[in-house]
């Protein structure tokens, strides 16, 4: 089990860190982070699509056809940590040695947000005090990893859930040769 966690944890991870430099590079110092959200979300369920192949090849190679959601869920949910883990190290190398200036831009993106969205003055004001601290707190490298983990984790998850349930077989449905 461990060299299929591996491999396709690795695979998932290497996935998403192309994704986080490709990204970041179209978008460039344009700011405009919006259109390139759902492009992210639509890239992490790929790279998280290896967690059906984790759950197929042991199921298929090693187990004998035959898995429970538990053993399923076991094998996505470490695929996850270590493509997640991956993820973290990429942004933090991206984030301190690549793109020095991502919080700035960013920050002005935000607000940019904020001032088409038509709320108060005060409002706006009240958010971006609230939103310049959380940046604030980014400049801790726990907080950093933590926040960064918590990015792209729960979609791992979701996916280790549907596979691992999509995925399990019991010995009546294996097919006889």
């Amino acid at each position: 089990m461990k060299n299929i966690v591996l491999k396709y944890g690795v695979i998932s991870g290497l996935i998403l860190v192309a994704m986080i430099y490709t990204m970041m590079g179209l978008v460039g110092d344009t700011s405009d982070f919006d259109k390139w959200e759902w492009i992210g979300f639509i890239s992490m369920a790929g790279a998280f699509s290896m967690i059906f192949f984790a759950i197929r090849d042991y199921r298929d190679k090693i187990a004998g056809g035959i898995i429970n959601f538990n053993y399923g869920f076991r094998i996505g949910i470490l695929v996850t940590i270590v493509a997640s883990f991956l993820y973290v190290i990429g942004w933090m190398i991206y984030f301190n040695f690549i793109d020095d200036s991502f919080i700035v831009r960013y920050t002005e993106f935000y607000e940019r947000q904020l001032n088409a969205s038509g709320k108060a003055v005060a409002d706006i004001a009240k958010e971006m005090e609230a939103f310049k601290k959380n940046m604030a707190d980014y400049d801790n490298p726990w907080v950093m990893a933590m926040s960064t983990f918590l990015e792209v984790f729960p979609i791992g998850l979701v996916i280790t859930i549907l596979c691992a349930f999509l995925m399990k077989r019991n010995a009546e449905q294996v097919p006889k040769a």
